[in-house]
């Protein structure tokens, strides 16, 4: 079956290989080096756990000079974009690195969906961590069965992420993710992170995609920006 069969029906999200490992290591170097030189990625996730709010603060605005995070991504995963939505597709402008802390004072991520954001019902999103992720990783994935009974269970009752969806939080089963392994899922699917326990942070970079023959609808040229790929 199609990946894009996969991907609009049941499951709706799929953990794959990454095609091109050598683009995906360099996208994991560059940021290394912007955050911390001559560290290795296990040695920046410690320091990144003792941070205080205010330096992971200062820390992510340095992200906001990493211009090219979001070609490498494309570059890493192309493959597997071009098999989706074909060869000519709107890309996220800027790729989201993401890097959450251990410990249940720390933010959690609620569970969403990312229609709620405003991207299309088009758009897919690819989701890869810069190392392992075990059971201890925090992060979870809804299939698409379960993610739409819960999305029109609250809709009946007036509700966008009302009590069925935010109990998820409470005793979900984290998704297991290796290093050059990407979770792609299409913007139904209800995901988020609980606390985790570790002595270092979770580093993730995500980046949403879609076919320039369907409508960007809220999110357009600020969010997406055109690309061919080869």
């Amino acid at each position: 079956m199609k990946l894009i069969n996969k991907l609009i029906s049941d499951p709706g999200y799929l953990v794959l290989p990454i095609p091109n490992m050598k683009k995906f290591n360099q996208l994991r170097n560059k940021f290394v080096n912007r955050l911390g030189k001559n560290k290795d990625i296990d040695k920046l996730r410690k320091d990144l756990s003792r941070m205080s709010k205010s330096e992971i603060n200062s820390t992510m605005i340095k992200l906001l000079s990493f211009n090219n995070a979001s070609d490498l991504m494309l570059e890493a995963c192309k493959d597997i974009v071009k098999e989706i939505s074909g060869k000519k597709i709107f890309i996220q402008r800027r790729a989201n690195i993401i890097f959450n802390l251990p410990g249940e004072e720390q933010r959690r991520q609620w569970p969403h969906y990312e229609l709620m954001s405003g991207i299309s019902p088009f758009t897919f999103v690819m989701w890869a961590p810069f190392h392992d992720l075990d059971d201890e990783g925090g992060v979870y994935y809804l299939d698409q069965n379960k993610s739409l009974k819960m999305i029109k269970k609250e809709e009946t009752m007036g509700l966008v992420n009302g009590p069925t969806i935010l109990n998820l939080m409470k005793n979900f089963k984290s998704t297991k993710i290796k290093y050059g392994e990407v979770i792609v899922f299409n913007p139904f699917i209800l995901h988020g992170n609980n606390y985790f326990k570790s002595d270092k942070a979770r580093i993730a970079c995500s980046i949403r995609f879609q076919s320039r023959e369907k409508p960007l609808m809220q999110k357009n040229s600020d969010f997406f920006k055109i690309q061919d790929i080869n």
